[in-house]
């Protein structure tokens, strides 16, 4: 008869600032002297204090907890030292609050913060962050969605102590916080141009990407669908798809190209500052199947399809409209910055 054991083991992960002080602990003061002036060496960023300090202990190896120098005499309070580092901890918490976030967004930057070291800098690498998370919390997130919540605060950070945020288009406006509007200077412009219309039989034509927000496993599984009835193109997919025709472009130019051969330019992304391609796409006379986005506004002609956002099936239909559509001309938009504007504040 087989045996069955049951066994538990439990483990627990040091940080390296910890491993750091146990190593520090175990040195005599030669030691500990040697090492002070390696770092000073090794990091230009620390200067030596040139003053003669001493600290104070008593036949009971009691600590005084003062420094005494030709000038001047202080008291050290660590009380004081802790409670400043968790005075700069609190007001980051209080910070959050400003912040966007959903739940599992709030869990990242409470441990962020947590993280921090006591002078404010984030030493501790994504990985090691992303296995806290998941030791204490019981969630797995990946680089991406750490460095997101990084990437939030330090945009509201900057935009609440800028004098001005340049922004390209005016759908970008709503994200800012309306306190801040008044900062914003616009330099994206719009113009409107008539084309000559692409018809290539229905070729489909999309780019590829691992960023989260372009949705390309949307657009895979959407056009696999109808790939044996359908010509379609991906530029520069993360790996080859056997469905489709997979191109991959190293310049502009190239890219245009490519494009050019297509009659329809599907798009997904939840999130867009402009949406280059899709203005690229429209004026090379392609019909364009793009999501119901704020980014997507500006595009109300006849040549332009809206479907719903991830909805297969909504996507799905627009692309039969398209083809279906047959014109000789359309309208398209061209896309320009003008940085001039700046000088008119600066």
């Amino acid at each position: 008869m087989q045996k069955l054991q049951l066994s538990q083991n439990q483990s627990q992960k040091l940080s390296p600032q910890q491993i750091q002080f146990i190593r520090l602990l175990q040195l005599s003061n030669s030691n500990i002297e040697s090492e002070i002036k390696k770092e000073i060496e090794e990091n230009p960023a620390l200067e030596e204090n040139e003053k003669s300090e001493s600290i104070e202990i008593d036949n009971n190896d009691n600590y005084n907890y003062y420094q005494k120098s030709n000038n001047d005499t202080s008291n050290f309070n660590r009380e004081s030292n802790i409670s400043n580092s968790e005075s700069f901890r609190e007001n980051l918490l209080t910070q959050l609050n400003f912040l966007k976030l959903d739940d599992n967004e709030k869990i990242i930057a409470n441990q962020i913060i947590g993280t921090l070291d006591n002078d404010g800098y984030l030493r501790r690498d994504i990985e090691s962050i992303i296995d806290d998370i998941a030791f204490t919390e019981n969630i797995e997130f990946n680089n991406s969605e750490i460095k997101n919540v990084l990437l939030k605060y330090f945009i509201n950070r900057s935009i609440k102590f800028s004098e001005y945020v340049i922004v390209q288009l005016k759908h970008m406006n709503e994200i800012i916080e309306k306190k801040y509007r008044d900062k914003i200077i616009e330099i994206g412009e719009i113009e409107e141009v008539i084309v000559d219309a692409s018809n290539k039989s229905g070729k489909i034509v999309f780019f590829g990407s691992d960023i989260p927000n372009k949705n390309y496993d949307f657009m895979v599984k959407a056009l696999q669908t109808i790939s044996q009835n359908s010509t379609i193109t991906v530029i520069n997919p993360p790996k080859n798809i056997k469905e489709f025709n997979c191109v991959y472009t190293e310049t502009q130019d190239q890219t245009l190209s490519v494009i050019s051969e297509n009659e329809i330019y599907l798009h997904a992304s939840e999130h867009e500052t402009v949406g280059l391609p899709i203005y690229e796409a429209q004026n090379l006379g392609l019909k364009i199947i793009i999501p119901k986005r704020p980014y997507s506004d500006y595009f109300k002609y006849e040549n332009v399809f809206f479907y719903e956002y991830k909805n297969i099936d909504s996507a799905l239909q627009k692309i039969e409209e398209a083809k279906n559509l047959k014109l000789k001309h359309s309208k398209a938009l061209l896309y320009n910055e003008n940085w001039s504007k700046i000088l008119e504040y600066i």
